[in-house]
């Protein structure tokens, strides 16, 4: 029988993330989903993110709040955290296979939302 993510003991489980998930700068943390598998947690601050693609796309960071609002269905630009999770009857090679997809670059969980609001605003 192969080997699942809801089988493993949480150190094993952390070396399979902390393997996968690296080269992210942005704050994360892991936790076991119910399931016993693995949540992917990264904080996100909007507002930060909204002055950065401001000052790369040349907009105003209002509007750059806005895209970054409006994307991301807010009400405000408060800090929120994005998840990612793998079920617990993954095998240990998907999940790194995974986590590895989810950290090719350095905003992590965020990647492709940073991709999606720079082309809108530029």
């Amino acid at each position: 029988m192969e080997e699942r993510l809801d089988q493993l003991l949480a150190g094993r489980a952390e070396e399979i993330v902390r393997a996968g998930f690296a080269g992210v700068r942005e704050r994360w943390w892991w936790e076991r989903s119910l399931d016993g598998g693995l949540r992917i947690c990264q904080e996100l601050d909007p507002e930060q993110l909204a002055r950065e693609l401001a000052a790369r796309a040349g907009r105003s960071p209002g509007e750059a709040g806005e895209a970054v609002r409006q994307e991301l269905g807010l009400d405000d630009l408060a800090p929120v955290v994005l998840t990612f999770e793998i079920p617990g009857t993954a095998t240990p090679e998907e999940a790194t296979r995974l986590l590895q997809e989810r950290s090719s670059g350095p905003r992590g969980l965020a990647e492709d939302l940073y991709g999606r609001l720079l082309r809108r605003l530029s």
